[in-house]
């Protein structure tokens, strides 16, 4: 089985500024959970048989040339992360109907197409978590995924530690028109590009 994500990437200026502050937080607490992956936002995640299939069911899909807006307004924490029991930070995007219907989307075309593990996990215990694995073989999709770029995780920080403060004071109004979704093979830390499609 191999693991692949659905990212949407970002231009330039966002990128060059959540590196920098990755690397701040490697300089100041070492290596930590999501340093060093890519800056994205994840549609989803799935374990599926043959990445050729993958590759099959999208070369073989008309573009569209559909443009999505996207908004990244704001900087968040989640507490006490139970994927990573530390505190993950991230930046947050303003409410968006179409990006939501896009991931509902891709993975329902994935789903009917190709073979999707959906073998129990047991530390789901969420029911709505547990029925979108169930369904898609991806717990985080439409109305409770809470689309965001992660910055990291950090492992023994405290929650009103002056870095996290000092973060969520952070103003940002970044606004970008996405036409791809890229692809991607993960095993840990690494991330294997794979390919891009236009959004349908």
């Amino acid at each position: 089985m191999f693991k692949i994500a659905a990212f949407i990437s970002f231009g330039d200026n966002f990128n060059s500024r959540v590196l920098k502050l990755k690397k701040k937080v490697k300089n100041k607490y070492g290596n930590q959970i999501y340093l060093n992956h890519p800056v994205h936002l994840t549609l989803f995640t799935l374990k599926i048989k043959k990445i050729s299939s993958l590759k099959k069911i999208y070369i073989k899909k008309s573009n569209n040339n559909k443009i999505l807006k996207l908004n990244i307004n704001s900087t968040g924490v989640f507490y006490d992360d139970p994927f990573t029991n530390g505190h993950t930070l991230f930046y947050n995007l303003t409410k968006n109907k179409f990006l939501k219907y896009i991931q509902i989307k891709h993975l329902k075309f994935i789903n009917d197409n190709i073979y999707v593990s959906k073998k129990p996990q047991n530390n789901i215990k969420n029911h709505v978590l547990r029925k979108n694995y169930k369904k898609f073989g991806f717990p985080f999709a439409g109305k409770i995924w809470k689309p965001h770029v992660t910055v990291a995780s950090i492992n023994k920080i405290k929650k009103n530690s002056t870095f996290i403060k000092s973060f969520l004071k952070q103003k940002i109004n970044h606004k970008c028109n996405i036409k791809n979704i890229e692809f991607y093979r993960v095993s840990g830390d690494n991330h294997i590009f794979l390919f891009s499609t236009q959004i349908f």
